[in-house]
């Protein structure tokens, strides 16, 4: 019996993007049945990999019912869904941190302007800028950089939401961001994110620049660790963290819709068709 995968997109972005189409042709090259639908849609398959679910921060409580409406339907994700739910929100930054992984520090408030501001100010007084994202936020989306001498932001943007809070890391604008991409809690290949002169943000809405890299093997063992640490070891992953002479900072892990960049290495397709095909063959 032929099995299927579906490579979920999304209503604000339909469309597979060109680098995942060598994924795709070694899915079908191994008898596997390509379905391409946005999440939206439910699509059916024995498998849902929700790569491409790019708008899903924008209905994250119609996202989840998806999410536990396709698993009581008998459809497996390639990562679980208990994974996904908890990656969704930025609490799992605490969640990491309280494990002994090496973090940027992370406050979670209410959007409350108020407890926004004293919170800021313990930073400000020590002569730091904070960073300030919503609690379920994609691509840089609503991220704020305040320093003392700025005006007060607009936090009405946050209206009703949670916001995580963190110090300003320099070295991001500097060095950029480091991306170690995992198949099976194996590493696979990495990336530098590296932000244009005079951005401090290193997502792709921002133009930064993507360039291969090979990181130092204790860079990958500290990325690796963060999974490690996780209940159980997805079938994908991103660790984007920032090097620090030896130390890898994280700043974000990625279980959901990461971009993978698998076109920066000429076998990443193959591995990670390999580690979906094994998922296959556990149904």
């Amino acid at each position: 019996m032929s099995h299927s995968i579906a490579i979920t997109t999304c209503q604000t972005y339909p469309n597979l993007p060109e680098n995942l189409q060598p994924l795709v042709r070694l899915l079908q090259a191994n008898g596997l049945q390509v379905k391409v639908d946005c999440w939206q849609n439910q699509p059916q398959a024995d498998v849902i990999l929700p790569l491409c679910a790019w708008d899903y921060a924008q209905q994250p409580e119609r996202f989840r019912e998806w999410l536990q409406q396709a698993v009581e339907f008998g459809q497996k994700f390639a990562n679980s869904v208990w994974l996904m739910d908890w990656n969704m929100h930025k609490s799992y930054l605490l969640d990491l941190q309280q494990m002994g992984v090496d973090v940027i520090p992370s406050q979670l408030l209410l959007a409350d302007p108020t407890q926004i501001q004293t919170a800021c100010q313990s930073y400000h007084q020590n002569g730091q800028v904070v960073v300030i994202k919503p609690a379920i936020g994609q691509s840089g989306n609503a991220v704020i950089k305040w320093q003392a001498d700025q005006p007060i932001p607009d936090f009405s943007l946050y209206s009703g939401q949670q916001i995580v809070l963190q110090p300003y890391i320099a070295e991001v604008a500097e060095y950029g961001e480091t991306s170690l991409i995992f198949f099976a809690g194996e590493f696979s290949h990495a990336v530098r994110r590296q932000p244009p002169k005079g951005e401090w943000r290193a997502n792709s809405a921002y133009g930064v620049a993507i360039l291969p890299v090979v990181p130092p093997q204790n860079i990958i063992r500290q990325a690796r660790d963060v999974l490690m640490r996780l209940p159980e070891i997805p079938s994908y992953a991103r660790v984007d963290g920032t090097i620090i002479g030896d130390r890898f900072l994280l700043n974000e892990l990625e279980l959901i819709e990461p971009a993978l960049y698998l076109h920066t290495d000429p076998q990443a397709s193959a591995r990670f068709a390999q580690v979906l095909m094994q998922k296959i063959t556990e149904i």
